[in-house]
């Protein structure tokens, strides 16, 4: 996460009734476009489950990537690494083949992004960006979070889930792999063949976090594609890789041929895992 002060649930005055129900309008709008039918759009929001988070200030901070880095090639760490690599291997090697993403990369990412999946998020994920819909400001922002909560309701619907019982992280991040909603919709990948993108799933988790770094570069600029994953090219991409040589030792697996240098600057946003 980038280091500033990053209001997750913005505190801004109450929203009028009228502009509130001209963004709920909007997304039921949407999803009946994409075939909801109305009734049940508008009955996403009667859910008495709906409700609005209290804001959640975040204080600024500075990541010491050096010393994540020291706790990550721990051999505690990389044992969990070694264990992860054991139980799913063939959806790992099958990602490897199919996407060309070094395997150990994948499990590096996963073990950054939710320690495999042990760090996911308890916070209902539907009123997290219902919540932000509704406090956000300007028009960009509130229908960046109507965009998730639209794609939210497409991928329950596809997957057969209760859209209110689907829970993140505080920024709306599902599963290991941290996917937001509408990464999911664009990037997610379908790891155990069923048809069903579940991103709670580590097959699913571990196809989609390969498809996303193959859609944004990773055959051309590992570390590159590493920090548009993340948001940052400041430290997350070196950790990975750190994470990614540690566990190939511990597996006396040869290393892969080197990532090409990355000339990319800090962005300010994340396409996966925590809202921008």
């Amino acid at each position: 996460m980038p280091v500033a002060i990053v209001i997750l649930f913005l505190m801004l005055a109450p929203m009028p009734a009228s502009a509130q129900n001209e963004r709920v309008d909007y997304v039921v709008a949407e999803l009946e476009k994409s075939g909801f039918p109305r009734a049940v759009a508008e009955g996403l929001f009667a859910d008495e489950r709906v409700k609005m988070y209290p804001p959640r200030e975040v204080a600024p901070r500075t990541i010491d990537w050096d010393k994540i880095i020291a706790s990550l090639v721990a051999p505690q760490s990389v044992q969990r690494g070694e264990k992860f690599h054991s139980q799913y291997q063939e959806i790992l090697d099958k990602a490897q083949k199919d996407f060309g993403v070094d395997k150990t990369a994948i499990v590096g990412l996963l073990r950054l992004e939710s320690d495999f999946g042990r760090n996911t998020g308890d916070y209902v994920v539907f009123n997290v960006f219902y919540t932000s819909m509704m406090r956000a400001e300007e028009e960009k922002r509130w229908k960046w979070f109507a965009e998730n909560l639209i794609a939210l309701a497409q991928y329950c619907k596809k997957g057969g889930y209760d859209c209110l019982d689907v829970r993140g992280s505080y920024g709306g991040a599902l599963g290991p792999a941290q996917f937001l909603p509408k990464s999911a919709e664009l990037f997610g990948a379908d790891g155990d063949g069923n048809g069903v993108i579940d991103l709670t799933h580590p097959l699913d988790a571990i196809y989609s976090a390969a498809n996303f770094l193959v859609e944004h570069g990773w055959h051309e600029d590992q570390m590159a594609a590493l920090g548009k994953y993340y948001g940052s090219a400041n430290g997350y991409p070196r950790a990975v890789m750190a994470y990614a040589e540690a566990l190939r030792k511990s597996l006396g697996m040869t290393p892969p041929p080197p990532a090409p240098e990355s000339n990319n600057s800090d962005s300010n946003s994340r396409v996966i895992g925590r809202t921008n």
